[in-house]
């Protein structure tokens, strides 16, 4: 038998995804204009790029309610460092 639809959990999935998705373009963006090569794993950036992109590759729709509560505390946490770190660094 098959799991019913939960909306709520689905909505909530789309919107992580949605935000997960405008920090990682956010950081990709400042990775290319200061023309750092995304695959050079001793830069910092590049090795946050990679972590982020692996981030958002989890299955989130095999997580409870509390454990994408936690994504997306830690995507806020990460959307607010990468807000940190271009504006400090593109000045």
């Amino acid at each position: 038998m098959e799991k019913p639809l939960n909306y709520e959990h689905t909505f909530k999935i789309e919107i992580l995804n949605e935000f997960s998705n405008g920090v990682y373009a956010r950081l990709l963006n400042f990775v290319l204009k200061k023309g750092i090569d995304t695959s050079d794993n001793k830069n910092f950036y590049a090795n946050l790029l990679e972590q982020f992109s692996e981030m958002r590759n989890m299955n989130l729709f095999k997580m409870t309610n509390e454990e994408l509560d936690n994504v997306r505390a830690y995507w806020e946490n990460m959307n607010n460092y990468i807000k940190g770190i271009t504006k400090e660094k593109s000045a």
